[in-house]
């Protein structure tokens, strides 16, 4: 298989992401050229028309957020021996961000994970296909159970 010179895996801590990283170790030429990048989407729900607008603080949800996605990438990275700065994690929309970051640091490979969904799930889109959609590199887009 061809070795890459720098893979991005895509992590979700909310799923398994053992078998994405075991595949990124596999194509990858250099283990320390991985990184772990989890992208946070903190949206909120405000009410519409009648109500008057409302200005909620999201800080204290992304502070709490971004700490449990570091501890979760920080036990990958032990797990799988990856380079102890492996990890990083940003905020935005996370198909659109997955691309900018790799393009921003040169990557040649994304690792992601599907869940393979059908139907009207597929139609609707997913993070996946979101980037394998104008992705200036390959992915590797890996079936979750």
């Amino acid at each position: 298989m061809t070795l890459y010179q720098n893979t991005v895996v895509a992590i979700d801590p909310c799923v398994d992401s053992d078998d994405l990283i075991t595949k990124a170790l596999a194509i990858t030429q250099d283990a320390s050229q991985i990184t772990l990048l989890h992208v946070m989407e903190i949206m909120c729900a405000l009410p519409t028309a009648p109500y008057a607008p409302v200005v909620i603080d999201t800080s204290q949800i992304e502070s709490q957020v971004k700490t449990s996605a570091t501890n979760h990438l920080k036990g990958l990275i032990e797990k799988h021996g990856l380079a102890a700065d492996a990890l990083r994690i940003i905020s935005g929309s996370t198909a659109t961000e997955i691309k900018k970051f790799a393009e921003e640091h040169d990557a040649d490979a994304i690792v992601i994970g599907s869940h393979g969904r059908h139907g009207l799930g597929l139609l609707l889109g997913s993070t996946s296909s979101g980037v394998i959609h104008g992705c200036g590199c390959d992915v590797l887009v890996v079936r979750l159970a």
